[in-house]
């Protein structure tokens, strides 16, 4: 074999390899796209489901203050001078959302937003709720 005749198959090998980077070059950009896509579907998915979630989370709160709200308007009277215990509020509350199929909540949930409830606000202290009487159940 000639020095010519090495040198050819030399160049043919080079040109072989450089066809196969190059096909190598197109698959990692193709791989790279569809990565790309996948992670773009992957975070919009989501964050679809993240706003399910929050939205899910939302309508409990809102069942949560319409019931306290609701017992609020319905079942207690203002009284700057009333007091009522803590266990016995809830216990009314309880109640009150047992026979209006209303929906329920733990004590610590209740009484947190109860504190919250204006015009006016009643007043913790000393295991008692004051600024507030309940309506004979």
């Amino acid at each position: 074999m000639e020095l010519s005749d090495h040198i050819i198959d030399q160049e043919k090998k080079i040109k072989k390899l450089e066809m196969e980077l190059n096909d190598l070059r197109q698959g990692l950009a193709t791989v790279r796209d569809f990565y790309n896509d996948l992670r773009c579907v992957s975070g919009k998915q989501e964050a679809a489901e993240s706003g399910e979630r929050e939205s899910v989370l939302r309508d409990d709160d809102e069942r949560e203050s319409d019931g306290i709200w609701h017992f609020h308007r319905e079942q207690l009277i203002a009284d700057p001078s009333a007091h009522v215990p803590r266990d016995e509020m809830y216990d009314a509350f309880v109640r009150y959302s047992a026979t209006t199929s209303r929906y329920g909540m733990e004590q610590e949930v209740f009484e947190f937003v109860f504190a919250r409830i204006k015009d006016p606000s009643p007043f913790f202290t000393r295991g008692e709720w004051r600024g507030y009487r309940l309506k004979n159940m």
